[in-house]
């Protein structure tokens, strides 16, 4: 299962974060939301593309490297867990998101719900 949810997680963050570093309009086209300047690009293409390529490869250390496993594991569900705290906490505040947003959201919580039933499975984890 740790080898599933790592590869599932890596795979879902490399993607996106390519996605948005070279494709940053493209990315925002479905919500809706338009690039206007250099900086919204920057920004874009900073927070969602070299951030997410950055947990991408967090996650997917763990693969490669069989003593990161845990702690690729614990960063999937605590960055997951805190990406869905607040795409609920933005539901309850400001209303319903497009639904590929909510599809995302249920992939972090899927995902990172598999992580920490994975570390609850192998001693000493958590």
């Amino acid at each position: 299962m740790a080898r599933a949810t790592l590869i599932g997680a890596g795979v879902m963050m490399l993607v996106i974060g390519a996605l948005n570093l070279v494709a940053p309009q493209m990315m925002m086209d479905v919500p809706k939301i338009q690039l206007t300047s250099t900086n919204h690009l920057h920004v874009i293409r900073a927070a969602y593309g070299g951030a997410y390529l950055g947990m991408a490869a967090l996650f997917l250390l763990g693969l490669v490297r069989p003593e990161y496993r845990q702690t690729s594991l614990l960063s999937v569900a605590l960055l997951f867990y805190g990406f869905a705290f607040g795409r609920v906490y933005s539901i309850l505040a400001d209303g319903l998101p497009v639904a590929l947003y909510l599809a995302v959201l249920a992939f972090e919580v899927l995902f990172a719900t598999l992580a920490v039933l994975t570390m609850r499975r192998e001693p000493g984890v958590i």
